[in-house]
């Protein structure tokens, strides 16, 4: 893939070759827990439709504990980073200290994404920083859907307490594209405060509350050739997973489900997640094969509407529409896919996982398949994820 091929989505520069590689990597070593759909804001452009009345989502402190229980397993397996979200994962305390203290203990990074609505004095943020050392990684949200319910001076405090406790603390910006002028006096304002590698920005996407917002998405013919940038797979509230943090993050009906977490050892669900042939497919190679194939089988392109430039703006269009995700999920199934995929996340990725689970289980079935003697050489000699860093030092 050529570096003007993917534009980051986060910071819209243009990727090189290796850094397009080390976002794709992202999903070997990250795991998300979306701990509650609860918050205290109800913001417009939520993308789970979270707010104050959805208690009842929250994961259940012994389910936490279960989890907790499986992180020295989940480390020696290769995650490297443990996101938290929600809603607002704050207003799910316990089960966050107990999670990110495990976490923590068992050799890895752990992030919190918060809206700093607690940050209302600097002794009271300090208060919560301290109350939570498992957490290194403070993303705090800022965008003019929140400023209806959390002033943006509390951002302020939140950044600066979280930089004083000795912290990383990320502004997480969304924004409209174009932006608006809000959106412009807001950057100003974190970037008085803030270096700009601090700022995340990410737009406003049509997803959960926001479909009501009169977005305009861009367009770009190039879409499905760019791969799929997950950050990983979530681990929900109820034990049901979503395959990335974005538009599917509280989607229900696409392909990659993965059984209940709460019955389910972690380390078995990410590995067949790192194996599915569609997900995966996606994450290699990019959207390329799926439009061949929709092709064969008679979707036009004019029937998809125009292309939205972002392919997490593409990706529900596909993988939402049942006929579509099965036959998909059918075709990327093949022996044949599944080594091609396979060596090319082996060899570009250093993800051996997905290659050495298809030779096996065509070696026990004595399949005949093209190409497999190649596959079986590059298995043999692929990399151990659980014994080497893959990057995991950097973020």
């Amino acid at each position: 893939m050529t570096q003007a091929a993917v534009i980051e989505p986060r910071s819209g520069v243009l990727l090189t070759e290796r850094q397009l590689a080390s976002l794709q990597s992202a999903a070997a070593i990250h795991l998300t827990f979306n701990l509650t759909l609860a918050c205290p804001l109800k913001c417009a452009h939520c993308i789970v439709e979270a707010g104050p009345g959805l208690r009842h989502t929250t994961m259940p402190v012994d389910v936490a504990r279960h989890y907790a229980g499986q992180m020295p397993d989940l480390y020696e397996y290769g995650i490297r980073l443990v996101s938290f979200t929600g809603g607002e994962p704050l207003l799910a305390r316990e089960q966050l200290e107990i999670l990110s203290a495990a976490a923590a203990a068992a050799g890895m990074t752990c992030g919190v994404v918060t809206a700093a609505h607690w940050a209302v004095s600097e002794h009271v943020a300090a208060r919560v920083l301290d109350g939570l050392p498992g957490i290194q990684i403070w993303d705090i949200s800022i965008d003019a859907y929140h400023e209806p319910y959390v002033g943006i001076e509390r951002v302020r405090t939140a950044y600066q307490t979280a930089k004083a406790r000795g912290r990383e603390a990320v502004l997480r910006f969304a924004h409209h594209e174009p932006m608006t002028e809000r959106d412009r006096e807001l950057k100003a304002f974190m970037l008085s405060f803030a270096e700009e590698s601090e700022i995340c920005a990410q737009k406003v996407r049509s997803v959960g509350r926001a479909s009501d917002l009169p977005i305009l998405n861009s367009t770009d013919d190039s879409t499905f050739a760019k791969p799929c940038l997950t950050k990983g797979l979530v681990i929900r509230y109820d034990g049901s997973m979503a395959p990335c943090c974005i538009s599917l993050v509280e989607e229900r009906r696409h392909p990659f489900q993965f059984g209940d977490a709460r019955s389910r050892p972690l380390t078995e669900i990410h590995a067949d997640y790192m194996a599915h042939p569609l997900l995966q497919m996606l994450r290699v190679i990019g959207f390329g094969p799926v439009m061949q194939w929709l092709e064969e089988a008679g979707v036009s392109r004019e029937s998809l509407g125009p292309m939205p430039e972002d392919v997490c703006d593409f990706c529900p269009k596909i993988v939402t529409n049942p006929q579509w995700a099965e036959y998909l999920a059918q075709r990327a199934s093949s022996p044949e896919n599944r080594l091609k995929v396979g060596i090319l996340a082996r060899n570009f990725l250093n993800e051996p996982g997905m290659l050495q689970r298809a030779v096996k289980e065509f070696q026990d079935q004595g399949k005949q398949i093209e190409g497999f003697e190649l596959a079986a050489r590059l298995a043999n000699h692929g990399a151990d994820p659980a014994e080497e860093d893959r990057g995991c030092a950097s973020r």
